[in-house]
């Protein structure tokens, strides 16, 4: 083989391995390269929606107006360079690109490049990369996806952790978006509140609290539209809540988080007689009720397991 030829096949081969190594970066969900990445580019997610936010408060955009600058058109280039490279390996590019997170990607950078052409119909844009943290769901949706998939071997405080950890990051995204919003609805009236985003957030974990102070709300009809669905997203909020909270405390109580899985007696069978304590791995209680092994406390009575 010709010299010309096995630098071909060798240009060749190292092309293949680059292509292989960058899927497995940006698609193959259970490679380390994917979850390093992955971990980096959500620092890098939360840094810019920090940045995005303080940029809207007037006194810290003005003393650090060159730092903001700085950060943001290095943030602009590591989110293009990896948009790209999503497109690139990405199994079916145009679902990529249309779908929902590829136009976040895209909204994430291409206001910072309207910038550039002074085009001030967009600059109202570059606030949207804001939108760009939602993609943590995505990582989260893929964590959960994992964990469950591991079936009986999987630890159950791991769960709890997990839906710890989404409803999290579902409160912060809830809060987040909906600050932002009413800032853009109401940022613009004479002697409004809302004059940066920081500020809209304290009226966004009000509202979605439903504790409702009053000393700030808004006037304007796009403002009470976005107010309407804070406390619609709050009320859900709730409900995921009380139902994390419930998988805890039958975790810490009866031993496991889920009651639907316990083989319960025939209610109309009568009682069998039983001092205050069972003793035995499982069974029925005093009650008659049926008992999973590793419970302390029957639910339905709350007579002590021994």
């Amino acid at each position: 083989m010709s010299s010309s030829l096995k630098t071909q096949h060798a240009a060749g081969n190292w092309l293949q391995r680059m292509d292989a190594d960058l899927r497995a970066v940006f698609q193959d969900h259970s490679s380390t390269a994917f979850k390093r990445v992955s971990n980096f580019l959500t620092t890098l997610i939360f840094a810019s929606v920090f940045f995005t936010v303080m940029d809207t408060v007037v006194t810290f955009r003005e003393k650090y107006h060159a730092i903001l600058d700085v950060v943001e058109w290095t943030l602009v280039a590591i989110f293009t360079v990896e948009y790209l490279l999503n497109i690139y390996t990405a199994p079916d590019r145009k679902a990529y690109i249309f779908g929902l997170w590829g136009v976040i990607d895209l909204m994430s950078v291409l206001p910072s490049y309207a910038n550039l052409g002074n085009i001030s119909a967009l600059k109202v844009l570059r606030q949207l990369r804001i939108l760009r943290f939602m993609r943590i769901l995505r990582i989260l949706k893929l964590a959960r996806g994992v964990t469950e998939s591991l079936g009986k071997t999987a630890n159950a405080d791991t769960n709890v952790r997990m839906n710890l950890t989404i409803y999290g990051v579902s409160l912060f995204t809830v809060i987040m978006i909906s600050s932002t919003l009413m800032y853009f609805a109401e940022g613009n009236n004479e002697g409004t509140l809302f004059t940066s985003i920081p500020q809209a957030m304290w009226w966004s974990v009000v509202t979605i609290t439903t504790v409702g102070y009053g000393d700030m709300y808004p006037v304007t009809v796009g403002g009470r539209l976005v107010a309407g669905v804070t406390m619609f997203a709050g009320l859900c909020l709730f409900a995921v809540l009380f139902n994390v909270v419930g998988k805890v405390l039958m975790k810490a109580l009866f031993g496991q988080s889920d009651l639907e899985s316990t083989e319960i007696a025939d209610p109309n069978a009568a009682p069998v007689a039983a001092p205050a304590r069972r003793t035995g791995k499982a069974g029925s209680c005093a009650c008659g009720r049926g008992l999973e092994a590793d419970w302390r406390l029957c639910p339905h009575c709350g007579l002590l397991v021994t």
